[in-house]
C-alpha cells in the first residue's frame, strides 16, 4: 500500500487508509533513516480507579496492622 505525503497548510500530512487507522489513536512519531514509524500511545493506566481501590478499606488496615497504627514519639520529634 502506497500513500502519499502532501502539505496542508504549514504541515505536511501522511492521509491513513481507514483500513488502518483508528479513529482517536494517538502516536508517536519517529524519523529512523529512511522510515517514518508511527507507533500507538500506550495510556497510562490508572491504579486507583479499579473497583480494588474504591473498596478499599484503610481505617479497616490501620486497625488490623500494627504497622500501620500511630505510635508515641521516641526520640526529640517534633509532631504538630
Amino acid at each position: 500500500m502506497t500513500v502519499k505525503l502532501r502539505k496542508v497548510g504549514n504541515s505536511k500530512t501522511l492521509t491513513v487508509p481507514k483500513e488502518i487507522s483508528t479513529v482517536g489513536t494517538e502516536y508517536t512519531v519517529k524519523n529512523d533513516g529512511m522510515k517514518i514509524v508511527f507507533t500507538p500511545v500506550m495510556k497510562k493506566k490508572n491504579i486507583f480507579a479499579t473497583k480494588d481501590w474504591k473498596d478499599y478499606d484503610y481505617q479497616k488496615d490501620i486497625q488490623e496492622d500494627p504497622e500501620l497504627r500511630s505510635v508515641k514519639p521516641v526520640g526529640r520529634e517534633v509532631i504538630d
